[in-house]
């Protein structure tokens, strides 16, 4: 395996665990038993993948022809569990930082999965049509996180708070022109990443909103 394909691998991995680690801690918020952590962290991890797959006409998704991301998400949500099970009490007395802790992972998984997204609809044939590739890398990112929400009775963050959707759409037209233009790959992901990784982090710390009608 050349160490461009070790290196997307890795990524994948990267925002699997990310993504698992976001949607455990955001079910155990709502206070679901060991299933639910586990279903829900999974779902964040894999359903923007499975999404993107579909889409593009790849069956069965990668999330059920390779089982290795589905066990790594439900391993991973089960760690979560655990820990928080074994530190209840601090775990519950700690919710800013539990919080703080959930938007690091849940912005990593959004770079890692942005640039995944984009990089599968550009290795399927697609480099010629710059909007399906960032659309696809949009949806690779937050499709996930949008499941998780509906399903434990949220409006999903990507409607309502922080420059999130935007921040995978920037990194995606980043990441999408820098190899249009022959850069390097993996400098080009490295970019992407710290794109949305640092919006993300920038609209966290200084509360950049997209405007509203109502308040």
């Amino acid at each position: 395996m050349a160490f461009g394909e070790i290196f997307f691998s890795v990524l994948e991995v990267a925002g699997t665990i990310s993504f698992a680690i976001s949607g455990a801690m955001a079910a155990l918020e709502k206070r679901v038993d060991l299933f639910g952590v586990i279903f829900l962290g999974a779902t964040t991890a894999l359903a923007g993948g499975i999404i993107r797959d579909v889409l593009i006409g790849k069956t069965p998704p990668s999330a059920f022809s390779n089982y290795r991301y589905m066990a790594i998400a439900a391993v991973t949500a089960a760690i979560v569990f655990l820990i928080a099970w074994l530190s209840k009490e601090h775990y519950e007395h700690n919710v800013d930082v539990v919080s703080a802790v959930n938007n690091i992972f849940d912005a990593a998984g959004l770079g890692a999965f942005t640039i995944t997204g984009a990089k599968v609809a550009m290795g399927m044939g697609y480099m010629d049509n710059g909007f399906f590739v960032v659309f696809l890398a949009m949806v690779t990112g937050i499709g996930g996180g949008v499941l998780r929400d509906l399903m434990i009775g949220e409006i999903p963050f990507v409607l309502r708070k922080r420059i999130y959707a935007v921040a995978s759409i920037l990194g995606g037209i980043v990441y999408y022109q820098l190899v249009w233009h022959r850069v390097d790959d993996m400098a080009a992901a490295f970019i992407g990443i710290g794109i949305v990784f640092g919006l993300r982090m920038l609209a966290t710390i200084f509360k950049w909103n997209l405007p509203k009608a109502y308040e």
